[in-house]
């Protein structure tokens, strides 16, 4: 067969992604040296990012219930960028999936800042399948910044999506800055990881240690019913591909 970009995206799709866009490298030539797509995967061409959402109703439970929706949907999209590296590897390609949280090499003890091997929010901002806002989180039109994200490395030169070009946040919208408990969001879309990461992180008393805060990403009323403004520009039809639109197209 002849490796498109649709049928790269088809195959995502089947494997459980909701939304899945393609990048050029070329639009991440930006991102910090040694986070670079060919710092990763030396000769990479194209970034293949895939998309899947936690339960809206995870934000209403308990930080366990949130936990295990973070760390299931993690585990999902893990195993869809590696069941997409060797679909593409079968049909002659390079391929590298890219974790979708930990593990990471980049870390800076003395103000507790990680940084991902590659961002995944900058590459899905790169191929369309949403916007950063605010609170430096992905905000896609239908599920707002509850997405988690993978990301995909080949070699092969794939079609890239077209770049969203609507802002998610209304420019006197500050609610996400106002939740925050620890007012470690700067704006600019910056997160101050020493100031978050103490209010986040929560040590069970079995010793477990779960993520305890999304006040940001709840005041967001993006992609949730309550929301109180459209987003945007719907996206083109030649845009990233989701399961709605390819019903819809066929």
């Amino acid at each position: 067969m002849i490796m498109t970009s649709e049928a790269v995206k088809q195959f995502a799709l089947s494997r459980g992604a909701d939304l899945v866009g393609v990048a050029s490298v070329d639009r991440l030539d930006e991102a910090p040296a040694g986070h670079r797509p060919a710092d990763i995967l030396p000769g990479a061409r194209s970034v293949v990012v895939c998309a899947a959402p936690i339960p809206a109703g995870a934000m209403d439970g308990p930080a366990t219930s949130y936990q295990i929706a973070m760390d299931s949907v993690h585990l999902q999209l893990d195993l869809l960028a590696t069941q997409l590296a060797l679909f593409l590897e079968k049909d002659g390609q390079r391929a590298v999936p890219v974790p979708s949280d930990d593990p990471y090499r980049h870390w800076e003890a003395e103000r507790s800042y990680g940084r991902g091997d590659l961002s995944h929010k900058h590459a899905a901002q790169a191929a369309g399948l949403g916007k950063l806002g605010k609170n430096s989180l992905l905000i896609a039109p239908r599920f707002g910044n509850r997405l988690h994200l993978v990301s995909v490395l080949t070699d092969l030169i794939l079609v890239p999506d077209l770049v969203m070009d609507w802002e998610p946040c209304p420019e006197e919208c500050t609610r996400c800055l106002r939740a925050c408990p620890a007012g470690a969001i700067a704006e600019g879309q910056r997160v101050d990881q020493a100031l978050c990461r103490p209010v986040v992180m929560q040590r069970l008393p079995k010793g477990t240690i779960i993520e305890s805060c999304w006040a940001c990403r709840k005041a967001c009323p993006a992609g949730l019913k309550s929301r109180t403004w459209e987003l945007g520009k719907p996206i083109a039809p030649h845009g990233p591909i989701s399961k709605e639109n390819k019903r819809s197209s066929s």
